[in-house]
């Protein structure tokens, strides 16, 4: 099932013009976990969908349905991402700009979440969970 998965998340992400770096900024997973799912050697999870799902535009009960995963009651439980249409959104608008215009994007979403990292030099750490 994960090569179907593979080739289904490889047309997603071309149609929206994603890059697998691009994928794993947006997401908080690791770009070796996109490409591990895009080559069909990572076997999907809820996790993982739930986190792709803003990235890509679609509901995360979508992707479980294309990966072949139940959707059960701890599942559908869970709240969705907070703004997920809108994180959809702005990824696929910045997956048109030019790396100048992205640059000025990051760090205009930065300055509105009070957030320095550039100017400490480093880059956020770790992934961002949804509100419980």
């Amino acid at each position: 099932m994960s090569a179907d998965f593979a080739r289904v998340l490889k047309g997603l992400m071309q149609n929206r013009r994603l890059s697998a770096r691009a994928v794993s900024r947006a997401s908080g997973r690791a770009e070796s976990t996109v490409n591990q799912l895009l080559t069909g050697k990572l076997q999907p999870t809820h996790d993982i969908l739930r986190d792709l799902a803003p990235v890509l535009q679609l509901d995360a009960a979508d992707l479980f349905v294309i990966a072949n995963l139940s959707i059960d009651s701890e599942t559908a439980a869970r709240e969705p991402y907070h703004a997920t249409v809108e994180i959809g959104q702005l990824v696929a608008t910045a997956s048109f700009l030019t790396p100048a215009e992205v640059k000025l994007l990051v760090q205009s979403a930065r300055a509105l979440r009070g957030d320095n990292q550039e100017d400490r030099g480093g880059t956020p750490s770790g992934r961002s969970n949804p509100p419980a």
